[in-house]
């Protein structure tokens, strides 16, 4: 409200300028287990390897070309789970060469037609694990178990040429 310029106020009467805020507390945790630095992370065991945004890698298979047969909600979570175990493995986000180490795996890469063909047993594999699916605690786990970590880390060039050496390395 404006004031008639003739009236004095007095210093009781004049705006008081803003306070500085007091120094911040530093927060300090108050519960047990509660993570504090990224080191305190569980990892392993029950918690597994969390990884950074796995729907991504569903993205990429649903783009794929490949068979989807007659249990396409089943070969995508099974391939779901593969892609996102190699890339939490790896410590990133699903990337194509992901998805291509899982078409190789169950043996729907179109790669094998180019040389020499499916190995013999992938499609057995790739329907037990299908079978085994909905038994899982959560998707993929029997699949992730029988596949070795080297094989699932390796180049999607060199799982296929060891798949097609030596088809009994998963299952």
């Amino acid at each position: 409200m404006g004031r008639q310029p003739n009236i004095r106020l007095r210093a009781a009467e004049r705006p008081v300028e803003d306070l500085d805020r007091a120094p911040e507390r530093r927060w300090t945790p108050t519960r047990p287990g509660e993570i504090t630095s990224p080191a305190d992370t569980p990892s392993g065991g029950s918690f597994g390897r969390p990884g950074p945004d796995t729907g991504w890698g569903l993205q990429m298979i649903r783009a794929a070309s490949f068979d989807r047969g007659r249990r396409p909600r089943d070969l995508e979570s099974l391939l779901s789970a593969l892609v996102g175990a190699r890339a939490s493995r790896a410590r990133r986000g699903p990337t194509r060469h992901d998805v291509e180490v899982a078409l190789s795996l169950v043996g729907l890469h179109d790669d094998y037609a180019r040389t020499g063909g499916v190995p013999a047993g992938l499609a057995e594999v790739r329907e037990r694990w299908l079978d085994e699916l909905v038994h899982d605690p959560w998707p993929g786990r029997s699949a992730l178990g029988s596949v070795p970590a080297d094989l699932l880390m390796d180049e999607p060039d060199r799982v296929r040429a060891r798949l097609q050496a030596d088809p009994s390395l998963v299952g």
